[in-house]
């Protein structure tokens, strides 16, 4: 029996009828610019007026990544939520369930090398 991915995750657009996401399964964790391509493929699979209402959101949640990837990566368990300003349900989340994620491309190799 094989054992599950270590790190596992997802990057979510929800509310206004919107429930898209992009996730992860995978030994080695994503980095920050996988993470960056998972928000931009998310973004793909929205209608035009959910992007454009989602637009703010977007960039605070590449902020996030980003700022994530400086820092070295995150460690799950973390749910971060983007709510838009005046709406009940209209949000982007970063959820990281399992392991690592949006780390350094030097930090994933050092720990493929070294471990």
């Amino acid at each position: 029996m094989n054992d599950p991915p270590g790190n596992r995750g997802r990057i979510q657009a929800q509310g206004g009828g919107v429930e898209e996401s992009e996730s992860w399964a995978a030994e080695n964790p994503p980095t920050w610019q996988a993470g960056l391509n998972m928000l931009h493929d998310l973004k793909k699979k929205l209608h035009k007026s959910e992007r454009k209402n989602r637009e703010e959101l977007f960039e605070k949640a590449e902020g996030y990544i980003r700022a994530a990837g400086k820092k070295g990566g995150m460690d799950a368990p973390v749910t971060k939520s983007f709510k838009k300003k005046n709406s009940k349900d209209v949000r982007v989340d970063i959820e990281v369930i399992l392991g690592v994620a949006f780390v350094s491309m030097a930090i994933l190799l050092i720990a493929i090398i070294f471990f």
